[in-house]
């Protein structure tokens, strides 16, 4: 058990990693291409929608390719800025469901849990996360975990939202110094799939 639960983390780790590159606008909804190589065909981001705060910075997107998950794709939309309060951070990311981790869900069965578990503390601890908890969520019918953890020596919050939705993972986090609830949640809950 403690050797999945090592596996589970070490997938939790690596699955959501933050990088950088300029997007145009404070809202952002992801658009569905699909690139055809003589090798393989990219997965497609599901159509969704999120509405980023506004502020004076800009949204900015990227996208890395984890060689130990199969080579997936993972993409990012950020913002991050300082207002009178301190430092804050409202982020997306995306990828396909790894392999691996569905492997690992059909002889485990709380595999699932413990992945999301991985990866929320992962991105937040990067971030000096601590005083951790975590509650089960679903949005509509998927499958997810939430956490919300002190960053700032206490005096602020990260919370996140990760979900299996169908073949992909879907990670929305928000938090800073001296943050409004409310605002993170606006946040949060402006989350939807596309109909």
């Amino acid at each position: 058990m403690t050797k999945t639960m090592n596996k589970i983390g070490q997938l939790g780790l690596v699955v959501f990693v933050i990088l950088f590159i300029s997007c145009s606008n404070g809202q952002t909804k992801s658009q569905t291409e699909t690139k055809k190589t003589t090798e393989t065909i990219e997965h497609v981001i599901p159509e969704f929608e999120i509405t980023f705060p506004e502020t004076e910075f800009k949204v900015e997107k990227t996208e890395n390719r984890d060689p130990s998950l199969g080579n997936i794709l993972i993409t990012n939309w950020i913002l991050q800025g300082k207002d009178e309060n301190g430092p804050f951070m409202y982020f997306v990311a995306h990828n396909e469901f790894p392999k691996k981790l569905k492997d690992l869900e059909k002889t485990e069965s709380n595999s699932l849990e413990v992945a999301f578990q991985a990866m929320l503390t992962s991105s937040a601890v990067k971030l000096g996360g601590t005083d951790f908890e975590f509650v089960n969520i679903e949005y509509d019918d998927y499958k997810g975990m939430e956490s919300i953890c002190k960053v700032f020596n206490g005096d602020g919050i990260i919370k996140s939202r990760v979900y299996e939705i169908n073949n992909d993972l879907f990670m929305i986090s928000a938090g800073g110094q001296k943050i409004n609830i409310e605002t993170v949640d606006k946040f949060l809950n402006s989350f939807g799939l596309k109909k």
